[in-house]
């Protein structure tokens, strides 16, 4: 099966869009279930707030080495190995998550946790993106970025629950329950088609549009970076349970998963800049109103509008990339580094969020800090966004 064979019936590339996504879907539950409890159970362990960062931003860089050598190798040699072999790791270390006792041990787990995801998730965007039919690049990707969105809503209140009602060590072996299940999905439901032919491969350039668009993505993921690490933090300071912790997290990611398609089809018919610069001023106000709230319901409705807002400018961006890959037809590639630059940002977000949390003497004070500082980021990305995405053919030499 070739990406143009499928384009020839829309029906198989709905087909498609719809198996991908369901893999999607179940594979992000199980990574959403650690998301509430992960940073509660290493500062319990001792680990301060750079500690917490490192053990966030191990998992960002170990996707971040290894996203760019799938990414190439899927367009050489195929896609569907790389997306069962990831899942297999997956659900191995996901039991490995139980029996780390120390903050040193964490940080080894999310390493290899992180090249796993390398394996699975930009691969399978990168086949919803050669199979999106042409123009309508932006609600494909809003569609595949829904059913992550969704899996990642539904797994922080699922591992609150099971936190709360049993152990964390539940909610672990739930993870590697539910990658097991993603693996038996995707072994009978992902198709198999011809890697893209040598010649068609833009070799050593990329676009000075998807430049931009991975400087958006790392910026934005390193203020979003503040957000997992530190918000379930302040919820605990405040008092609140792994329950509604999780519920919070749920509302965001919810709210965001539903709009998401629909932040695809408003770029695919007004553009990509206007969606993401709007997105960015506003999701920037709400993450600065976010540690001046103590009310769990405020929060809830902050997570829920911070949801709606952000689900206009991944689409957008995520869109423009898979255009350009689809023009170079190295959509592999640029998937990969596109999933790497959110690794990027994942990777330093955390460590900057911890570093200004210590700074701020820890406690309240350090959420204030941290969060003021995801809301200037978020506005520094849309506004490159901006000024950097035209309609231009340059090419930017690379390595």
């Amino acid at each position: 099966m070739t990406p143009d064979s499928v384009k020839e019936s829309g029906d198989e590339a709905q087909n498609i869009l719809f198996t991908t996504s369901l893999t999607l879907f179940t594979l992000t539950i199980g990574i959403g279930i650690i998301s509430p409890i992960l940073p509660v159970i290493a500062e319990n362990m001792g680990a301060g707030g750079i500690a917490i960062g490192l053990i966030f931003s191990a998992f960002s860089i170990s996707r971040l080495v290894f996203l760019p050598v799938f990414g190439k190798l899927s367009d050489r040699f195929g896609k569907r190995i790389f997306v069962l072999f990831g899942l297999l790791l997956y659900s191995i270390l996901a039991f490995l998550y139980a029996f780390a006792k120390t903050p040193e041990e964490l940080v080894a787990v999310r390493l290899f946790h992180g090249m796993s995801s390398a394996m699975v998730m930009p691969v399978i965007l990168a086949m919803v993106a050669e199979f999106s039919p042409s123009g309508k690049e932006g609600n494909y990707m809003g569609t595949a970025n829904r059913a992550i969105f969704l899996g990642m809503a539904f797994g922080p209140f699922i591992g609150g629950v099971v936190s709360d009602a049993y152990s964390e060590s539940y909610a672990f072996f739930a993870m590697s329950l539910l990658s097991l299940i993603t693996l038996l999905i995707a072994f009978f439901t992902v198709p198999e088609y011809k890697a893209v032919k040598k010649e068609r491969l833009q070799k050593n350039g990329i676009s000075r549009n998807v430049v931009f668009a991975l400087a958006y993505r790392v910026l934005n993921s390193i203020g979003r970076g503040s957000i997992m690490t530190f918000l379930p933090v302040y919820g605990h300071m405040i008092g609140m349970s792994y329950t509604e912790i999780g519920l919070i997290v749920f509302m965001n990611l919810l709210v965001s998963g539903i709009i998401q398609p629909y932040g695809g089809l408003l770029s695919d018919r007004r553009g990509f800049t206007i969606p993401v610069l709007i997105s960015s001023l506003v999701s920037a106000a709400i993450l600065y109103l976010i540690p001046l709230t103590p009310d769990f319901f405020m929060l809830s409705a902050l997570a829920a509008l911070l949801g709606f807002s952000s689900a206009f400018s991944l689409p957008a961006v995520s869109g423009l990339v898979a255009y350009e890959g689809k023009v170079s037809g190295n959509t592999g590639s640029l998937m990969g580094f596109f999933s790497a630059s959110k690794s990027l940002g994942r990777a330093f977000g955390p460590l900057i969020a911890g570093l200004l949390y210590d700074i701020g003497g820890q406690g309240m004070n350090g959420i204030y800090l941290a969060f003021t500082a995801a809301s200037f980021l978020t506005v520094l990305a849309g506004t490159l966004f901006w000024f950097g995405v035209k309609d231009s053919d340059q090419i930017i030499e690379i390595e």
